[in-house]
């Protein structure tokens, strides 16, 4: 093993870190946290203290997810063979990691702009539906299944 090849580990690994943290923290947070808190008389001070911790978590991995894909991503592509499978795996992944980072932006307009968007009848539904807690869940689940997609591939 290379300097280099030591320095692409830890770059992997940090990246894989990072998508554990934000998709990881997603799923505790919709499997376990908002239904204790619908169970609960959770006060508001703890609900926003505790988003608000999360989304620290979650801009540290979006920052670190960006930095290390870059680098695996110019690793990868400036090997000598490239397969077009790769590059269409890799888009994908990058098409819909960028979604994900637009959702977590968008996510922080105040709740009650959240919330007119919500009461559009069915449109409004469609839109909950594709930005919500749950559409990141399962986009990151599909963003960490194209991980392993390149791996084989790469």
């Amino acid at each position: 093993m290379t300097v280099l090849d030591g320095i692409l580990t830890a770059i992997y690994w940090l990246h894989n870190l990072g998508a554990v943290a934000w998709v990881g923290g997603s799923v505790f947070y919709l499997l376990v946290l908002r239904p204790a808190w619908r169970r609960t008389a959770a006060s508001p001070e703890l609900r926003r203290s505790v988003r608000e911790e999360f989304r620290g978590v979650v801009h540290t991995a979006v920052a670190i997810l960006v930095i290390t894909g870059a680098v695996m991503a110019v690793a990868q592509l400036t090997r000598e063979e490239v397969s077009g499978m790769y590059l269409a795996a890799l888009g994908v992944k990058v098409g819909l990691a960028g979604y994900m980072m637009l959702l977590v932006w968008l996510g922080r307009r105040p709740a009650a702009q959240r919330e007119v968007g919500a009461k559009l009848g069915r449109w409004g539904r469609i839109k909950a539906g594709l930005t919500g807690t749950t559409a990141l869940l399962v986009l990151g689940v599909l963003v960490i299944g194209l991980s392993d997609v390149l791996a084989a591939l790469g």
